[in-house]
């Protein structure tokens, strides 16, 4: 237990290379939940960091977004072409992996999985017809579910280095929660509680976010969490993950199987498997925007 009571101490504290919620995003982030907001203001702050402006007009530029359209030059055509709901989401997509760029840890492969799992999640509840708040909240709720690695990586960078190396050495199939498992015995605590710890204590974000880095393991509903919009977003985050990984599309040397097929847990979301097919098409899909993302649009 003093292993947990340690690293738990750290997620906490300011003075040990935890990243602070970058300015740019949280001021972005409360004006863009303003639906009336002027694009013009929004332009005008996202034009003070240049490298996210710089990555916006890429992004709109991009074959994902500009599906043959002539280029825009100019920041405010860029979101005008995005739409403000998705530069909300492209905002953070564009600015969290900046602010981790410091980590020993494999950060890229994690956020190539992250974006793959908040673009699929998006996908997935676009097709169970959500509203397009629940789509942006799926789109977050996958780009941060995995985040504490990244915290456990600056806290604890020695052993949590060990529990990678460790997990790669196992050659049998593991199932999505064995590498936590794994996680808990040589820290005391597994990826998912700190991420909820570092999103909820440290960035100070709104649910359902840090409970979406908490549960996006679990398929039945957590203890104490009753069944809700946030349960049905944690599900679908955690058909997103599991597919992603089905598919190589993971930071974490566990080998997922055949799992993220289960019946039970697209029951759970009310789809069924005769949309596998068009899920992972959307899959690939997904992949090529994480990879567009993190060149910044090129």
């Amino acid at each position: 237990m003093k292993a947990r009571e340690r690293i738990l101490g750290l997620l906490q504290r300011d003075d040990v290379g935890l990243p602070a919620l970058p300015e740019v995003l949280l001021r972005l982030d409360q004006m863009l939940r303003d639906p009336d907001v002027d694009i013009r203001k929004v332009a005008d702050l996202a034009g003070t960091d240049a490298v996210l402006a710089a990555q916006v007009v890429r992004m709109a530029n991009s074959a994902y977004y500009a599906r043959g359209a002539a280029a825009v030059a100019g920041l405010a055509p860029a979101i005008q072409r995005l739409g403000l709901r998705a530069v909300r989401g492209l905002v953070y997509a564009l600015t969290l992996p900046r602010a981790f760029q410091d980590t020993r840890f494999p950060s890229r492969q994690l956020w190539r999985h992250s974006l793959a799992v908040a673009a699929l999640s998006q996908e997935i509840a676009a097709a169970l017809e959500l509203p397009q708040a629940r789509r942006e909240t799926a789109w977050l709720g996958g780009l941060v579910h995995d985040i504490g690695a990244l915290a456990l990586s600056i806290v604890a960078p020695v052993e949590y280095a060990e529990v990678l190396e460790e997990a790669g050495k196992i050659q049998e199939e593991w199932s999505e929660s064995d590498f936590a498992g794994l996680e808990r015995q040589k820290l005391g605590v597994d990826h998912a509680e700190a991420g909820e710890i570092f999103l909820s204590e440290r960035w100070r974000l709104q649910p359902p976010l840090p409970q979406i880095a908490a549960h996006h393991h679990d398929l039945d509903t957590p203890e104490g969490l009753p069944e809700s919009d946030e349960q049905g977003t944690i599900r679908i985050v955690h058909v997103a993950n599991g597919i992603c990984s089905q598919f190589g599309v993971d930071w974490n040397p566990c080998e997922a199987g055949g799992r993220a097929f289960r019946e039970s847990a697209w029951a759970a979301l009310g789809l069924d498997l005769g949309r596998v097919e068009d899920l992972v098409a959307r899959t690939r899909a997904s992949l090529e925007l994480a990879e567009a993302l993190l060149s910044g649009g090129h």
